[in-house]
């Protein structure tokens, strides 16, 4: 009788080249979505030789999965691609992955972690951890209106941005939120200044605002009376007298700041949630430290667009 047979060792996942090489074509496609390439393009900016090449170019064609020209013999994505993506679309979302990032996240900072994500004319927290007790902090929903949700609009089209300064509150705010868009497209996150208001209008569970300074509070907005309810309408026109975007984050500068944010990318390019830390300690942070804050909210949402594997869009509007 032999000896007896050891433990069974895993199974080692081959390599499989054919998946590889059809991956690399349909990337240099879908990377030049305005343009077709010949045979020879194809073999050369993916590395393969013409016979390999035009076997895969064909198995692909038959398929749908790409599209030949009969005149140019030139190749394109084709039509399946758009069932597949749509059932790519359906699948996992940044959602799906949210939870621990934010457990993660409210850990390592000792700060209220949330994701809020945009739909229609609104913004809401989908997802919450290390906040403070009490009634749900889900139930925060807030119109997008500048300043609310500039970071899910910052990468858009210029249409789309048009659409959310149109829903400014007051006048006061369009200028600001112009000027910021493309800084906070420079900087990868937002960093919101406290206000009395702008506390009340986000931190949850809902409170009256309490009197803004005598000049008018952050931003020179004329001051919420004491006995004001929390109205997110009423909350919103203040703060949208009040610049409370920082521009320009000067490490050397202090700053009385409320929230930290950064956007998680879909595969599409838009973004499809912003992470945020609250509940930072009244009083001022240097830049510095806010931008230490600021890197580790940053690390957070790009864990969450490489789980889906997103991406930031190659092309942004010119507002």
């Amino acid at each position: 009788m032999g000896a007896p047979a050891g433990p069974r060792s895993e199974a080692v996942a081959r390599p499989a080249p054919g998946a590889d090489r059809s991956v690399a074509v349909l990337e240099l496609l879908a990377g030049h979505p305005d343009e077709r390439f010949t045979l020879s393009e194809v073999a050369r900016r993916c590395g393969l030789n013409k016979a390999t090449a035009h076997a895969l170019l064909n198995a692909l064609s038959e398929h749908g999965v790409l599209l030949r020209h009969p005149g140019e013999k030139r190749y394109s994505l084709g039509p399946r691609l758009v069932v597949i993506g749509e059932a790519a679309r359906r699948g996992y979302t940044a959602i799906d992955f949210v939870g621990p990032v934010l457990d993660r996240l409210a850990s390592a900072t000792g700060l209220w972690a949330r994701a809020w994500q945009m739909a229609d004319d609104h913004v809401a927290v989908v997802a919450s951890a290390g906040g403070p007790g009490g009634a749900d902090p889900l139930a925060l929903r807030l119109p997008a209106a500048p300043p609310v949700g500039a970071l899910f609009v910052a990468w858009s089209d210029d249409p789309t941005i048009e659409a959310w300064l149109a829903r400014a509150a007051t006048a006061d705010a369009v200028g600001p939120a112009i000027g910021t868009l493309p800084r906070l497209r420079g900087a990868g996150f937002a960093v919101t200044l406290a206000s009395p208001e702008w506390r009340a209008l986000t931190e949850w569970p809902p409170r009256t605002a309490p009197v803004a300074a005598a000049a008018g509070g952050a931003g020179g907005g004329p001051p919420v009376p004491a006995s004001a309810p929390a109205d997110p309408r009423a909350l919103l026109q203040a703060v949208s007298r009040q610049t409370l975007l920082v521009p320009d984050l000067d490490d050397a500068a202090s700053y009385a700041a409320a929230d930290v944010a950064a956007p998680v990318f879909a595969a599409s390019g838009r973004v499809e949630l912003t992470l945020s830390v609250s509940g930072l300690a009244p009083g001022p942070r240097t830049g510095a430290q806010i931008r230490a804050l600021a890197a580790e909210v940053v690390a957070a949402a790009a864990e969450l667009t490489t789980a889906v594997r997103g991406h930031a869009p190659h092309e942004v509007g010119a507002t």
